[in-house]
Protein backbone atom coordinates (compact mmCIF):
# COMPACT_ATOMS: atom_id res chain seq x y z
CA UNK A 1 0.00 0.00 0.00
CA UNK A 2 3.08 2.18 1.01
CA UNK A 3 4.10 1.68 -2.81
CA UNK A 4 1.02 2.64 -4.32
CA UNK A 5 0.56 5.75 -2.42
CA UNK A 6 4.25 6.68 -2.77
CA UNK A 7 3.28 6.39 -6.39
CA UNK A 8 0.50 8.41 -6.38
CA UNK A 9 2.34 11.29 -4.64
CA UNK A 10 4.97 11.58 -6.95
CA UNK A 11 3.25 11.65 -9.88
CA UNK A 12 0.69 14.46 -8.15
CA UNK A 13 4.23 16.41 -7.02
CA UNK A 14 5.58 16.40 -10.91
CA UNK A 15 2.65 17.28 -12.56
CA UNK A 16 1.97 19.96 -10.16
CA UNK A 17 5.78 21.24 -10.43
CA UNK A 18 4.81 21.41 -14.72
CA UNK A 19 2.16 23.58 -13.83
CA UNK A 20 2.97 26.20 -11.37
CA UNK A 21 2.27 28.73 -14.17
CA UNK A 22 -1.08 28.07 -14.93
CA UNK A 23 -4.46 30.07 -13.48
CA UNK A 24 -6.09 27.14 -11.69
CA UNK A 25 -5.14 23.10 -10.94
CA UNK A 26 -7.75 20.46 -9.96
CA UNK A 27 -7.00 17.40 -8.22
CA UNK A 28 -10.09 14.61 -8.51
CA UNK A 29 -10.11 11.03 -7.55
CA UNK A 30 -11.44 8.44 -9.33
CA UNK A 31 -15.00 9.65 -9.32
CA UNK A 32 -14.55 13.34 -10.42
CA UNK A 33 -14.55 14.43 -6.75
CA UNK A 34 -12.05 17.24 -6.17
CA UNK A 35 -9.56 16.68 -3.74
CA UNK A 36 -7.54 19.82 -4.23
CA UNK A 37 -7.91 23.12 -5.84
CA UNK A 38 -5.30 25.91 -6.01
CA UNK A 39 -5.89 29.16 -7.90
CA UNK A 40 -4.75 32.58 -7.59
CA UNK A 41 -8.17 34.16 -9.42
CA UNK A 42 -9.66 33.32 -6.22
CA UNK A 43 -12.48 35.59 -7.32
CA UNK A 44 -13.08 32.75 -9.71
CA UNK A 45 -13.00 29.61 -7.47
CA UNK A 46 -11.95 29.34 -3.84
CA UNK A 47 -10.40 25.71 -2.38
CA UNK A 48 -13.12 26.03 0.24
CA UNK A 49 -16.26 26.03 -1.95
CA UNK A 50 -14.49 23.38 -4.23
CA UNK A 51 -12.60 20.65 -2.57
CA UNK A 52 -15.11 17.40 -1.93
CA UNK A 53 -17.26 18.47 -4.65
CA UNK A 54 -17.76 16.72 -7.84
CA UNK A 55 -16.17 18.44 -11.04
CA UNK A 56 -19.71 18.03 -12.81
CA UNK A 57 -21.35 20.06 -9.89
CA UNK A 58 -19.47 23.07 -10.63
CA UNK A 59 -20.25 22.92 -14.34
CA UNK A 60 -23.52 21.77 -14.54
CA UNK A 61 -23.75 22.25 -18.35
CA UNK A 62 -21.66 18.95 -18.36
CA UNK A 63 -21.90 15.75 -18.43
CA UNK A 64 -19.91 12.43 -18.24
CA UNK A 65 -19.22 12.51 -21.87
CA UNK A 66 -18.20 16.25 -22.49
CA UNK A 67 -16.56 16.56 -19.49
CA UNK A 68 -12.39 16.04 -20.60
CA UNK A 69 -11.81 15.25 -16.74
CA UNK A 70 -14.48 12.65 -16.46
CA UNK A 71 -13.21 11.72 -20.29
CA UNK A 72 -9.34 11.14 -18.64
CA UNK A 73 -11.12 9.41 -15.76
CA UNK A 74 -12.65 7.22 -18.20
CA UNK A 75 -10.02 5.97 -20.48
CA UNK A 76 -6.91 6.52 -18.90
CA UNK A 77 -5.25 9.20 -22.21
CA UNK A 78 -4.80 12.78 -21.62
CA UNK A 79 -6.45 15.92 -22.88
CA UNK A 80 -5.61 18.57 -24.20
CA UNK A 81 -8.50 21.41 -25.69
CA UNK A 82 -9.67 25.18 -25.27
CA UNK A 83 -12.93 25.30 -23.67
CA UNK A 84 -15.81 27.53 -23.55
CA UNK A 85 -18.09 26.67 -19.87
CA UNK A 86 -20.51 27.73 -17.94
CA UNK A 87 -19.81 27.11 -14.03
CA UNK A 88 -22.74 26.60 -11.48
CA UNK A 89 -22.81 30.74 -10.62
CA UNK A 90 -23.35 31.47 -14.10
CA UNK A 91 -20.40 32.59 -15.44
CA UNK A 92 -19.18 32.10 -19.15
CA UNK A 93 -15.22 30.90 -18.93
CA UNK A 94 -13.02 30.20 -22.32
CA UNK A 95 -10.08 28.33 -20.64
CA UNK A 96 -7.20 25.75 -22.25
CA UNK A 97 -7.09 23.27 -20.45
CA UNK A 98 -4.75 20.37 -20.03
CA UNK A 99 -5.79 16.80 -18.25
CA UNK A 100 -3.61 14.13 -17.39
CA UNK A 101 -4.61 10.63 -15.73
CA UNK A 102 -2.69 9.51 -12.25
CA UNK A 103 -2.10 6.09 -12.81
CA UNK A 104 -0.82 3.71 -10.06
CA UNK A 105 0.04 0.23 -11.46
CA UNK A 106 -1.65 0.94 -14.88
CA UNK A 107 -4.88 1.57 -13.34
CA UNK A 108 -6.69 5.44 -13.00
CA UNK A 109 -6.74 6.79 -9.63
CA UNK A 110 -6.80 10.24 -10.40
CA UNK A 111 -6.67 13.31 -12.50
CA UNK A 112 -4.80 16.49 -12.73
CA UNK A 113 -6.40 19.34 -14.63
CA UNK A 114 -4.50 22.66 -15.10
CA UNK A 115 -5.72 25.51 -17.27
CA UNK A 116 -5.16 29.08 -18.72
CA UNK A 117 -7.96 31.51 -18.38
CA UNK A 118 -8.67 33.63 -21.50
CA UNK A 119 -12.13 34.88 -21.05
CA UNK A 120 -14.52 35.57 -17.41
CA UNK A 121 -17.87 36.88 -18.48
CA UNK A 122 -17.36 39.55 -21.41
CA UNK A 123 -13.63 40.17 -19.33
CA UNK A 124 -10.49 39.41 -20.60
CA UNK A 125 -8.46 37.98 -17.53
CA UNK A 126 -5.18 37.09 -17.32
CA UNK A 127 -2.23 37.45 -14.91
CA UNK A 128 -2.49 36.21 -10.78
CA UNK A 129 0.52 34.37 -10.95
CA UNK A 130 0.75 33.99 -14.89
CA UNK A 131 1.87 36.84 -17.29
CA UNK A 132 2.70 34.35 -19.96
CA UNK A 133 -0.27 35.19 -22.04
CA UNK A 134 0.72 39.43 -21.34
CA UNK A 135 2.27 41.39 -23.83
CA UNK A 136 6.16 42.90 -22.41
CA UNK A 137 8.28 45.76 -24.06
CA UNK A 138 10.24 43.11 -25.87
CA UNK A 139 7.65 41.80 -27.73
CA UNK A 140 6.63 45.58 -28.90
CA UNK A 141 8.11 44.96 -32.38
CA UNK A 142 9.74 48.42 -34.23
CA UNK A 143 12.93 50.20 -35.36
CA UNK A 144 10.90 53.81 -35.63
CA UNK A 145 12.30 56.26 -33.42
CA UNK A 146 9.16 57.49 -32.16
CA UNK A 147 7.60 53.62 -31.06
CA UNK A 148 11.14 53.09 -29.38
CA UNK A 149 11.42 56.36 -27.63
CA UNK A 150 7.93 55.38 -26.36
CA UNK A 151 8.66 52.24 -24.93
CA UNK A 152 11.76 54.06 -23.01
CA UNK A 153 8.43 55.45 -21.60
CA UNK A 154 6.31 52.66 -21.10
CA UNK A 155 9.67 50.98 -19.03
CA UNK A 156 9.88 54.42 -16.73
CA UNK A 157 6.45 54.69 -16.05
CA UNK A 158 5.88 50.82 -15.55
CA UNK A 159 7.20 51.58 -11.90
CA UNK A 160 4.50 54.19 -11.09
CA UNK A 161 1.19 53.60 -10.32
CA UNK A 162 -0.63 57.12 -12.06
CA UNK A 163 -3.30 56.44 -14.12
CA UNK A 164 -2.41 56.26 -17.90
CA UNK A 165 -4.16 57.24 -20.92
CA UNK A 166 -3.12 55.77 -24.46
CA UNK A 167 -4.54 56.95 -27.42
CA UNK A 168 -4.63 56.13 -31.22
CA UNK A 169 -6.33 54.73 -34.29
CA UNK A 170 -8.03 51.15 -34.26
CA UNK A 171 -5.23 48.35 -34.35
CA UNK A 172 -2.61 50.40 -33.00
CA UNK A 173 -1.60 48.30 -30.26
CA UNK A 174 -2.82 50.16 -27.47
CA UNK A 175 -3.75 46.52 -24.94
CA UNK A 176 -0.18 45.73 -26.21
CA UNK A 177 1.33 48.63 -24.45
CA UNK A 178 -1.48 48.95 -21.45
CA UNK A 179 0.25 44.93 -20.84
CA UNK A 180 3.47 45.96 -21.24
CA UNK A 181 2.96 48.44 -18.25
CA UNK A 182 1.54 46.08 -16.21
CA UNK A 183 3.89 43.41 -16.78
CA UNK A 184 6.84 45.52 -16.68
CA UNK A 185 6.10 47.40 -13.56
CA UNK A 186 5.22 45.66 -9.79
CA UNK A 187 1.75 44.61 -10.09
CA UNK A 188 3.40 42.15 -12.40
CA UNK A 189 1.76 38.70 -11.28
CA UNK A 190 -1.50 40.01 -10.22
CA UNK A 191 -4.27 40.37 -12.02
CA UNK A 192 -5.15 42.20 -15.53
CA UNK A 193 -8.45 42.81 -16.39
CA UNK A 194 -9.63 44.22 -19.51
CA UNK A 195 -12.58 45.61 -20.30
CA UNK A 196 -13.84 47.36 -23.67
CA UNK A 197 -16.83 49.55 -22.46
CA UNK A 198 -18.40 49.60 -26.28
CA UNK A 199 -18.44 46.00 -25.88
CA UNK A 200 -21.38 45.81 -23.35
CA UNK A 201 -25.06 47.73 -23.13
CA UNK A 202 -25.11 50.50 -21.05
CA UNK A 203 -27.24 49.27 -18.71
CA UNK A 204 -25.01 46.69 -17.98
CA UNK A 205 -22.33 48.59 -17.32
CA UNK A 206 -22.45 49.59 -13.71
CA UNK A 207 -23.03 46.50 -12.53
CA UNK A 208 -20.28 44.79 -14.09
CA UNK A 209 -17.98 47.56 -12.61
CA UNK A 210 -19.31 47.50 -9.10
CA UNK A 211 -20.52 44.10 -8.82
CA UNK A 212 -24.03 43.02 -7.47
CA UNK A 213 -25.69 41.86 -4.61
CA UNK A 214 -28.48 39.06 -4.95
CA UNK A 215 -31.73 39.92 -5.21
CA UNK A 216 -30.92 43.57 -6.01
CA UNK A 217 -33.08 43.49 -9.21
CA UNK A 218 -34.65 40.49 -10.83
CA UNK A 219 -32.16 37.56 -11.85
CA UNK A 220 -29.62 39.58 -9.65
CA UNK A 221 -26.73 37.35 -7.82
CA UNK A 222 -23.61 37.52 -5.90
CA UNK A 223 -20.72 38.96 -8.30
CA UNK A 224 -17.99 41.18 -7.59
CA UNK A 225 -17.16 43.67 -10.02
CA UNK A 226 -14.17 44.45 -12.39
CA UNK A 227 -12.77 46.59 -8.98
CA UNK A 228 -12.75 43.46 -7.19
CA UNK A 229 -11.54 41.33 -9.63
CA UNK A 230 -8.69 43.46 -10.54
CA UNK A 231 -7.83 43.56 -6.92
CA UNK A 232 -3.87 44.66 -6.53
CA UNK A 233 -3.40 44.31 -9.95
CA UNK A 234 -4.16 46.29 -13.31
CA UNK A 235 -7.85 47.22 -14.18
CA UNK A 236 -7.57 48.07 -18.71
CA UNK A 237 -10.29 50.76 -19.57
CA UNK A 238 -10.87 50.31 -23.43
CA UNK A 239 -12.73 52.34 -25.00
CA UNK A 240 -13.78 54.77 -22.36
CA UNK A 241 -14.85 57.53 -24.48
CA UNK A 242 -17.91 55.17 -25.44
CA UNK A 243 -19.07 55.39 -21.40
CA UNK A 244 -22.80 56.48 -20.34
CA UNK A 245 -21.70 59.81 -18.98
CA UNK A 246 -23.48 59.40 -15.72
CA UNK A 247 -21.61 56.19 -15.19
CA UNK A 248 -18.78 58.33 -16.09
CA UNK A 249 -19.42 60.33 -12.42
CA UNK A 250 -19.81 57.11 -10.72
CA UNK A 251 -16.37 55.76 -12.10
CA UNK A 252 -15.19 58.87 -11.05
CA UNK A 253 -16.23 58.65 -7.51
CA UNK A 254 -15.02 55.18 -7.21
CA UNK A 255 -11.49 55.99 -8.10
CA UNK A 256 -10.93 58.94 -5.87
CA UNK A 257 -12.42 56.79 -3.10
CA UNK A 258 -10.73 53.44 -3.89
CA UNK A 259 -14.19 51.61 -2.96
CA UNK A 260 -16.85 50.36 -4.68
CA UNK A 261 -20.32 49.48 -3.31
CA UNK A 262 -22.09 46.35 -5.39
CA UNK A 263 -25.81 47.64 -6.98
CA UNK A 264 -27.65 46.71 -4.17
CA UNK A 265 -26.02 46.43 -1.31
CA UNK A 266 -25.05 48.64 1.73
CA UNK A 267 -21.34 47.81 2.44
CA UNK A 268 -18.22 50.19 0.62
CA UNK A 269 -15.37 47.29 -0.04
CA UNK A 270 -12.17 48.87 -0.97
CA UNK A 271 -9.88 48.20 -3.63
CA UNK A 272 -6.48 48.49 -4.74
CA UNK A 273 -6.34 48.89 -8.82
CA UNK A 274 -3.97 50.81 -11.48
CA UNK A 275 -6.12 52.19 -13.63
CA UNK A 276 -4.94 52.02 -17.49
CA UNK A 277 -7.46 53.96 -20.14
CA UNK A 278 -7.66 53.90 -23.45
CA UNK A 279 -9.58 55.66 -26.93
CA UNK A 280 -9.32 55.52 -30.61
CA UNK A 281 -10.29 59.16 -31.14
CA UNK A 282 -7.67 62.19 -30.09
CA UNK A 283 -8.71 63.28 -26.65
CA UNK A 284 -9.05 66.80 -27.69
CA UNK A 285 -12.08 65.85 -29.90
CA UNK A 286 -13.87 63.94 -27.47
CA UNK A 287 -13.46 66.33 -24.70
CA UNK A 288 -14.57 69.45 -27.33
CA UNK A 289 -18.04 66.67 -28.14
CA UNK A 290 -18.14 66.30 -24.17
CA UNK A 291 -18.26 62.52 -24.64
CA UNK A 292 -15.92 62.22 -21.55
CA UNK A 293 -15.96 64.54 -18.12
CA UNK A 294 -13.33 66.68 -17.99
CA UNK A 295 -13.18 65.77 -14.50
CA UNK A 296 -12.64 62.18 -15.27
CA UNK A 297 -10.63 62.80 -18.64
CA UNK A 298 -8.10 64.63 -15.99
CA UNK A 299 -8.31 61.87 -13.55
CA UNK A 300 -7.03 59.10 -16.10
CA UNK A 301 -4.84 61.04 -17.80
CA UNK A 302 -2.40 61.84 -15.61
CA UNK A 303 0.51 60.14 -18.28
CA UNK A 304 -0.75 60.00 -21.62
CA UNK A 305 0.89 58.00 -24.50
CA UNK A 306 0.12 58.53 -27.95
CA UNK A 307 0.41 55.57 -30.14
CA UNK A 308 1.41 56.50 -33.99
CA UNK A 309 -0.53 54.87 -37.13
CA UNK A 310 1.42 52.65 -38.96
CA UNK A 311 1.52 54.94 -41.82
CA UNK A 312 3.76 57.67 -39.98
CA UNK A 313 6.07 54.79 -39.52
CA UNK A 314 6.65 53.04 -42.74
CA UNK A 315 9.87 51.41 -41.58
CA UNK A 316 8.29 49.06 -39.44
CA UNK A 317 5.88 47.49 -42.69
CA UNK A 318 8.67 45.15 -43.59
CA UNK A 319 9.94 44.33 -39.96
CA UNK A 320 6.29 43.66 -38.93
CA UNK A 321 5.65 41.34 -42.18
CA UNK A 322 8.67 39.71 -41.29
CA UNK A 323 7.75 39.27 -37.48
CA UNK A 324 4.42 37.80 -38.63
CA UNK A 325 5.59 35.48 -41.64
CA UNK A 326 7.53 33.85 -39.04
CA UNK A 327 4.55 33.49 -36.38
CA UNK A 328 2.28 32.18 -38.84
CA UNK A 329 4.58 29.78 -39.87
CA UNK A 330 5.46 28.49 -36.42
CA UNK A 331 1.20 28.46 -36.03
CA UNK A 332 0.81 27.04 -39.20
CA UNK A 333 3.93 24.83 -39.88
CA UNK A 334 4.29 26.34 -42.88
CA UNK A 335 8.05 27.36 -44.37
CA UNK A 336 7.25 30.82 -45.77
CA UNK A 337 10.19 32.92 -46.59
CA UNK A 338 8.73 36.36 -47.47
CA UNK A 339 7.03 38.11 -49.65
CA UNK A 340 8.42 39.16 -53.25
CA UNK A 341 9.62 42.76 -54.47
CA UNK A 342 6.14 43.27 -55.89
CA UNK A 343 4.50 42.87 -52.65
CA UNK A 344 6.84 44.30 -50.21
CA UNK A 345 6.44 47.50 -52.63
CA UNK A 346 2.37 47.18 -52.28
CA UNK A 347 3.22 46.86 -48.56
CA UNK A 348 4.94 49.98 -48.55
CA UNK A 349 2.98 52.18 -50.19
CA UNK A 350 -0.21 50.94 -48.79
CA UNK A 351 -1.97 53.07 -45.87
CA UNK A 352 -3.17 50.55 -43.47
CA UNK A 353 -6.05 52.52 -41.62
CA UNK A 354 -6.37 49.04 -39.66
CA UNK A 355 -2.77 49.68 -38.60
CA UNK A 356 -0.59 46.38 -37.47
CA UNK A 357 -3.75 44.39 -36.93
CA UNK A 358 -4.93 44.61 -40.62
CA UNK A 359 -1.54 43.63 -41.62
CA UNK A 360 -1.54 40.92 -39.22
CA UNK A 361 -4.66 39.88 -40.32
CA UNK A 362 -3.32 40.11 -44.30
CA UNK A 363 -0.50 38.15 -44.00
CA UNK A 364 -2.27 35.33 -42.25
CA UNK A 365 -5.13 35.86 -45.46
CA UNK A 366 -2.03 35.39 -47.93
CA UNK A 367 -0.93 32.34 -45.91
CA UNK A 368 -4.47 30.55 -46.59
CA UNK A 369 -4.04 31.38 -50.65
CA UNK A 370 -0.24 30.90 -51.05
CA UNK A 371 1.35 28.12 -53.13
CA UNK A 372 4.77 28.64 -53.10
CA UNK A 373 7.36 29.58 -50.10
CA UNK A 374 6.97 33.57 -51.40
CA UNK A 375 3.94 35.66 -50.84
CA UNK A 376 3.39 37.24 -53.91
CA UNK A 377 0.11 39.27 -55.70
CA UNK A 378 -1.07 35.94 -56.87
CA UNK A 379 -1.84 34.70 -54.29
CA UNK A 380 -5.03 36.94 -54.19
CA UNK A 381 -5.77 39.98 -54.70
CA UNK A 382 -7.61 39.48 -51.20
CA UNK A 383 -4.24 40.20 -49.85
CA UNK A 384 -5.19 43.97 -50.44
CA UNK A 385 -8.72 44.38 -50.50
CA UNK A 386 -9.56 42.27 -47.91
CA UNK A 387 -8.67 43.86 -45.07
CA UNK A 388 -11.38 46.27 -45.62
CA UNK A 389 -13.21 48.85 -48.10
CA UNK A 390 -11.37 52.14 -46.51
CA UNK A 391 -8.01 50.80 -47.57
CA UNK A 392 -8.83 50.26 -50.65
CA UNK A 393 -10.63 53.32 -51.31
CA UNK A 394 -7.37 55.43 -51.24
CA UNK A 395 -6.04 54.42 -54.84
CA UNK A 396 -3.23 56.80 -54.42
CA UNK A 397 -1.51 54.89 -51.50
CA UNK A 398 -1.24 51.95 -53.86
CA UNK A 399 0.52 53.75 -56.44
CA UNK A 400 4.30 53.31 -56.90
CA UNK A 401 6.69 55.86 -56.52
CA UNK A 402 7.20 57.30 -59.90
CA UNK A 403 3.51 57.06 -60.77
CA UNK A 404 1.41 59.95 -61.04
CA UNK A 405 0.55 61.45 -57.38
CA UNK A 406 -3.60 60.72 -57.86
CA UNK A 407 -5.03 58.27 -60.08
CA UNK A 408 -7.80 59.39 -62.11
CA UNK A 409 -11.55 58.87 -61.17
CA UNK A 410 -11.95 55.50 -63.50
CA UNK A 411 -9.07 53.86 -61.29
CA UNK A 412 -8.80 50.34 -61.44
CA UNK A 413 -6.69 47.95 -58.97
CA UNK A 414 -6.08 45.49 -61.44
CA UNK A 415 -4.81 48.06 -63.76
CA UNK A 416 -2.65 49.98 -60.74
CA UNK A 417 -0.81 46.52 -59.92
CA UNK A 418 -0.17 45.37 -63.48
CA UNK A 419 1.48 49.06 -64.00
CA UNK A 420 3.14 48.73 -60.74
CA UNK A 421 4.58 45.09 -61.74
CA UNK A 422 5.70 46.11 -64.89
CA UNK A 423 7.94 49.03 -63.46
CA UNK A 424 9.72 46.40 -60.54
CA UNK A 425 10.05 44.02 -63.41
CA UNK A 426 11.99 47.05 -65.80
CA UNK A 427 13.82 47.89 -62.78
CA UNK A 428 15.08 44.41 -62.33
CA UNK A 429 16.55 43.84 -65.59
CA UNK A 430 18.15 46.99 -65.28
CA UNK A 431 20.35 45.76 -62.24
CA UNK A 432 20.34 42.20 -63.20
CA UNK A 433 22.61 40.53 -65.71
CA UNK A 434 20.00 37.64 -66.92
CA UNK A 435 16.62 37.26 -66.61
CA UNK A 436 17.25 34.25 -63.73
CA UNK A 437 18.74 37.19 -61.74
CA UNK A 438 15.74 39.57 -62.00
CA UNK A 439 13.31 36.62 -61.07
CA UNK A 440 15.59 35.85 -58.26
CA UNK A 441 15.56 39.58 -57.27
CA UNK A 442 11.45 39.48 -57.85
CA UNK A 443 10.94 36.26 -55.86
CA UNK A 444 9.58 34.52 -58.65
CA UNK A 445 10.21 31.88 -61.40
CA UNK A 446 12.16 32.05 -64.35
CA UNK A 447 9.49 30.77 -66.18
CA UNK A 448 7.08 33.28 -64.72
CA UNK A 449 9.23 36.27 -65.38
CA UNK A 450 9.22 35.37 -69.43
CA UNK A 451 5.38 34.93 -68.85
CA UNK A 452 5.10 38.55 -67.64
CA UNK A 453 7.70 39.98 -69.96
CA UNK A 454 5.71 38.88 -72.63
CA UNK A 455 1.93 39.88 -70.97
CA UNK A 456 3.87 43.34 -70.70
CA UNK A 457 5.33 43.61 -73.89
CA UNK A 458 9.07 43.99 -72.71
Amino acid sequence: MTGVMEQYLDQIRDILRACEDTDGVFIVDRQGVIEYCRSPLNFYFKPAETVGRHILELYPGLTEETSTIMRVLRTGKPSHCRQKLVNCQGRTVLLDSTTVPILVDGQVQGAVDSSQFFTIDQRSVRGGGTDEQLYTLDKIVTQDPAMLALKRRIKDVAQMDSPVLIYGETGTGKELVAESLHSEGRRAGKPFVAQNCAAIPSNLLESIFFGTDKGSYTGAVDRKGLFEVADGGTLFLDEINSMDVSLQAKLLKALEEKRVRHVGGHQDIPFDVRIICAMNEDPRTVLKEKRIREDLYYRVGVVKFHIPPLRERPGDVPLLTRHFIQKFNMSMNRGIAGVSSLVEGLFQQYSWPGNIRELQNTVEGAFATAQGDTLVVEDGQDIFLGAGDEGAAGPASLAPPTAEAVLEAGFSLTEALDRYEKELILRAMEHSGSISEAARRLGVSRQNLKYKMQKYGL
